[in-house]
Parts: structure tokens; C-alpha cells; sequence
């Protein structure tokens, strides 16, 4: 019950505000056809058989009720291996699409081919020009964007454009078209933040010739002229994207000869979008908030995920007190919550926090710290001490604005502040505003009896989202060459954790003592800095600096240049079936 509870309030958050209405317009969209008798008998008699199946009709639906129908040109067919046909159509389709768009997101878009095969279609990137619809279809015809420079010197003695109805048993609309002079009136150009050159053309359509492709017929040659964007049927004028300018828009768009092979690193171009999918706002809205980035077309629609996530477990898992879903059986490796003595585990579930770091509402980072006894000049204070992490940015400088979240569970949330850090070894200490119930703070500065090189160890980190703790078994082992981070002062255990076991201890599996501070590089192995190497860097401080009224944090660099890199691998999605099929690369790619 509070699950769904939560769901429902944060559908209400991410929809509040939105100018979306709650209703669909009881009116529905009544598509009117176009034709002119003598260019469909010229086409009918012309030996462009793969043109007329290379135009699709691309209709927007509530349900069974027509809201907006257009039509779309087929494009060449991508380097994924999923058979994946896309269609270019006119920016008017994401128009009416955001102007019908509810707050129940379930609207559908439906793609027709000429042989009446009727397919769910999917919205992706726009701009300002054009828009690209997807759907999963064994084959189309795609038409040819890379003219010959004969085809591209030639006159046509014939432009016709061509469309098609959302209505089954319907065949092609086709009308001649006239390309406008420089002094004739032209329609308004729906210029996009990537602009290209759009031509017009004085034609006879309705809006079902939308995203149709305009055909050139010369006397040796037939060639794809465009495709068209816009109309103005007051003066019988449209706007169309030439086949060079649309060629260049979508390699731009990279869906024409792509260089990336997956979405690793992917963001949208400059100047282009991408719907949100349809109905699935609300979970790209919570993406976002959680600080990653959007999802490309169609991974989501197609159940793609969201790779290297602070979410993601690691090692076995531990619920707090009162968790009402089971987590006995959860997780990889040995039970070794099991095994640690019981006292120890009682420590750690209260000594290790889940923190994460906020610009607005957006979640900028998330990872695992341990309280510990701040021995300050007054009285022992309770702090937290995790990674640098928390607060870096991308260009690898400390953001001292963030907002910081402490939480221990169940229900105990507290503000953070940010008070010491030292970029070098990658350490912050944050204090915390309100009181902590119900806690173990460790004493790291005091002399541990045994040496600080256990046989067995134990990796200790805290999911952001629900606050199981989270234990990985391994042994310590002497760095290697091939660690992504190169800070020297760092030793590797085995232990294999996540993102979100940043900053979290390392312990001795035997008695449970603080053997050094848990890092993350993607690989096998987990880096730590050893707990002599923090104590020295944090007993240079005689006090925190909130205690002796200083607002800001304080750098324990000393002027000294940060020499080490500390890279976090990057969230990213992924979809083995939309990765490039490698065998279909060039050599060498």
C-alpha cells in the first residue's frame, strides 16, 4: 500500500504544472484526401514501382479516435541489428502530438504501408523541420538519398507528391507540384535550431501530404526531389526539405551513417529532441530527477536499461528492521552477513549511511559514507566520512553548492554539510544538521591492536534508494598497473562492488575494524585507500569549520596541485538489439 501510495504522489510531482490537458478533444480528426487525375495516371503508368511503396500514412489515435494523420517516406535502414524501419514526416506531427498529449499519456501512433500492413509506430528525435517515426517491420522500401551528380544536374520535367490515407484499401495520393520562383510567395519556413535550406512548391494538398516525398521525373531518370514539411493551404503553398538538405539533417540527426556503435556516452544532437514515449513520462521524469540522462529512441519502448546505476546492488544484501519486502535470498557471493559476528553487523547497520548530493531537485551523485567520532576541540562530533565523489563535477572541480541528503534507515533523513575535502586522495567529511538516532560512529583514529593488513575483507555499501546494506567478500591484493584510478596510495581488494559502494568502508571480515575507504572503476577489483592514509590527511585539522564559524568547506590540499584523477563510470543505455551489428561494419571501423 505506501508503494503504490509513493507511485501516485510521484506521478502527481512530475505531472503537476504540465500543460497537459486532462481530456482528449471529443472531435476527431477527419483526414481529406487529395489527388490529381492526370498525375495519377502518369504515375500509375511510370516504372517507379519503389517509390510507391516507400510512402507510409503516420496517424495519431486516442484509442480508436483519429486525432491527426500525415504521411511519412521511407528511410535506408540503419546498422542495428533489430530490423527497424524509419520514416521522416513533418515537425507538424510533434505539434499536434504535445497539443493532445494527456496527462494519462496514452495516445498511440499508427504507421500504414501500401499493402495495408498496420503496425504500432514510435515518435523519436525532431527539430523544427521534421520528425523521425519508428516501427518494427520486417522490410520497407526505403528511398534513395544519395543522388548521382547526374541525377542531381538534371531538369525534371515532372515533380509530383505523394501521400498516403490512414483509411485501409486506399491507394497512393499523388498531385503535380511546381517549384516557386525567388519572387513568388513562399510559405512561412518552420525554422528549426538546425537550420537547412527549405524550398516551396506551389501544390494542391491537404494535410495527409505531410512528410510525403516529392518525386522528379526526368527523361532518363526518376530520383527522390524531397520531402515535404510544411503547407500553407490558404495560398496552395508548401514548404520542402531538397534531398541534400534532408541527407545532411539526418546524418546530423546520426541515423544516417551513425559512427557510434552503441549508446554508451550518447546525448542528442544540437538542436534536436526526443519525445518522451508515450506513457512512459512519468518513469523518464524519474531518470531525469535521479540525474541520468534521457533515454534514446526506442530503448525504452523496447525495454532497454539503464546501465551503471547508483541503484544497482552489489555483494548480499541486509534489510533493516521492518522491511516489508524479503531479501533473504537477494544478491551473488557468499551469505556473508551470515558469517560476520553478530555484533559487528549491529555496528554496521548503524554506522553506514546512504548520501547523495542535489543541484535543485536533480540528484547529482550517490554513494556510501561512515559515521565516525569527530574528534573536535570542544567534544566528540559525529560526521560523515565518505568520498570527494559526492560533490566533484564532470570538469573534476568541487561544487560547494550542492544540497547534501544523509540517510540512515528506516525513516531517518537529515541535511549534510559539506566540510572538509581533499581532492588528492578523494576524501570529504560531512556533518550533519540533525541528530542521528540510534547509532555506532566508529573511532578510526584510534590505534588498532591488530596490523591493518587482514587476510579476509569485507566491502560495506548502502543502497540510495531503499537502505539495504549491501556486503562483498574478498582479500586484500597488491595494486596492479592496469587500475583506472592512479592514485599511488591505493591498494585493491577482490571484493567486487557498485557505484553506489562509493565511500563506503572496507572492514576486516574477523572483528569487523575499519581497514580503509572503498572506491569504484568499473572493474573486478575494488581500489581503497587504506586507513592510515586517511587518518593522516584528517589529524592536520584541529576543528571543523562550521565549528568555528566558518560558512564554507575547507580544502586540506594546502596549495598543493591535484594530481590524481578520479573518474566515475558514466550511467548509460543500453539495448543489445539497437547496438550496431558489428558485422556489417567496415573493416577497421
Amino acid at each position: 500500500m505506501a508503494h503504490h501510495e509513493e507511485r501516485l504522489a510521484e506521478k502527481h510531482r512530475f505531472t503537476e504544472g504540465l500543460p497537459l490537458p486532462e481530456n482528449v478533444s471529443s472531435t476527431p480528426f477527419q483526414q481529406k484526401p487529395f489527388n490529381d487525375e492526370t498525375s495519377a495516371t502518369f504515375f500509375s503508368t511510370s516504372d517507379v514501382k519503389h517509390y510507391k511503396h516507400s510512402v507510409a500514412s503516420i496517424a495519431l489515435f486516442h484509442r480508436d479516435k483519429m486525432l491527426f494523420a500525415c504521411s511519412g517516406t521511407a528511410l535506408p535502414r540503419g546498422r542495428e541489428k533489430l530490423r527497424v524501419a524509419r520514416f521522416v514526416t513533418s515537425a507538424r506531427l510533434i505539434t499536434e502530438f504535445n497539443k493532445k498529449r494527456t496527462k494519462d499519456d496514452n495516445l498511440r501512433i499508427q504507421v500504414r504501408l501500401p499493402d495495408n500492413t498496420i503496425t504500432d509506430g514510435f515518435l523519436g528525435l525532431f527539430d523544427g523541420n521534421i520528425a523521425i517515426v519508428s516501427a518494427l517491420l520486417p522490410y520497407v522500401h526505403p528511398v534513395n538519398l544519395d543522388l548521382s551528380k547526374d541525377e542531381r544536374d538534371c531538369k525534371p520535367i515532372h515533380l509530383i507528391a505523394a501521400g498516403l490515407e490512414a483509411k485501409k484499401d486506399t491507394s497512393l495520393m499523388v498531385t503535380k507540384v511546381k517549384v516557386l520562383s525567388s519572387g513568388q510567395k513562399r510559405p512561412r519556413r518552420p525554422r528549426g535550431p538546425t537550420l537547412v535550406s527549405v524550398n516551396s512548391l506551389n501544390c494542391d494538398i491537404t494535410e495527409a501530404g505531410l512528410g510525403g516525398p516529392v518525386i522528379a521525373f526526368s527523361t532518363e531518370y526518376e530520383f527522390l526531389s524531397g520531402v515535404i514539411v510544411s503547407y500553407d493551404c490558404e495560398n496552395k503553398v508548401a514548404g520542402y526539405l531538397p534531398t541534400k538538405a534532408l541527407r545532411r539533417l539526418l546524418k546530423h540527426f546520426q541515423i544516417l551513417r551513425a559512427k557510434a556503435i552503441s549508446f554508451r556516452g550518447y546525448s542528442l544532437p544540437s538542436g534536436v529532441q526526443c519525445v518522451i514515449p508515450l506513457g512512459l513520462w512519468v518513469s523518464v521524469q524519474r531518470f531525469i530527477s535521479l540525474g541520468y540522462p534521457s533515454p534514446p529512441p526506442l530503448v525504452c519502448e523496447l525495454n532497454g536499461t539503464l546501465v551503471n546505476t547508483f541503484e544497482e546492488d552489489f555483494g548480499r544484501l541486509l534489510a533493516w528492521e521492518g522491511y516489508p519486502f524479503g531479501v533473504a535470498q537477494r544478491g551473488h557471493g557468499d551469505n556473508v552477513w551470515e558469517e560476520l559476528p553478530t555484533e559487528v553487523v549491529m555496528n554496521v547497520s548503524q554506522s553506514v549511511v546512504s548520501l547523495a548530493s542535489f543541484d535543485g531537485d536533480v540528484r547529482r551523485f550517490a554513494c556510501t559514507g561512515l559515521l565516525i567520532k569527530w574528534p573536535g576541540s570542544l567534544e566528540t562530533q559525529v560526521v560523515v566520512l565518505t568520498s570527494a565523489s559526492l560533490v566533484r563535477t564532470n570538469e573534476d572541480k568541487i561544487n560547494e553548492n550542492l544540497t547534501i541528503k544523509v540517510f540512515l534507515p528506516p525513516e531517518q533523513h537529515v541535511e549534510g554539510k559539506l566540510e572538509l575535502y581533499h581532492q588528492n586522495y578523494n576524501i570529504a567529511i560531512v556533518s550533519v544538521r540533525s541528530r542521528l538516532n540510534d547509532i555506532s560512529p566508529q573511532d578510526i583514529f584510534m590505534p588498532l591492536t591488530k596490523p591493518e593488513s587482514p587476510e579476509v575483507v569485507v566491502a560495506i555499501g548502502r543502497n540510495p534508494s531503499k537502505g539495504l546494506l549491501m556486503a562483498s567478500k574478498g582479500r586484500v591484493e597488491p595494486p596492479y598497473k592496469n587500475c583506472k584510478l592512479k592514485c599511488k596510495a591505493l591498494k585493491l581488494s577482490t571484493c567486487q562492488i557498485k557505484k553506489a559502494g562509493i565511500g563506503g568502508p572496507l572492514i576486516d571480515f574477523h572483528n569487523g575494524s575499519f581497514i580503509g575507504m572503498n572506491f569504484y572503476d568499473g572493474s573486478k577489483t575494488t581500489p581503497f585507500l587504506r586507513r592510515s592514509t586517511i587518518i593522516n590527511v584528517l589529524k592536520k585539522v584541529t576543528d571543523l569549520p562550521s565549528n568555528s564559524g566558518s560558512t564554507g568547506p575547507m580544502s586540506l590540499m594546502n596549495n598543493v596541485a591535484n594530481k590524481n584523477w578520479w573518474p566515475v563510470p558514466e550511467a548509460y543505455w543500453y539495448h543489445g538489439e539497437l547496438d550496431v551489428d558489428k558485422s556489417i561494419l567496415p573493416w577497421g571501423f
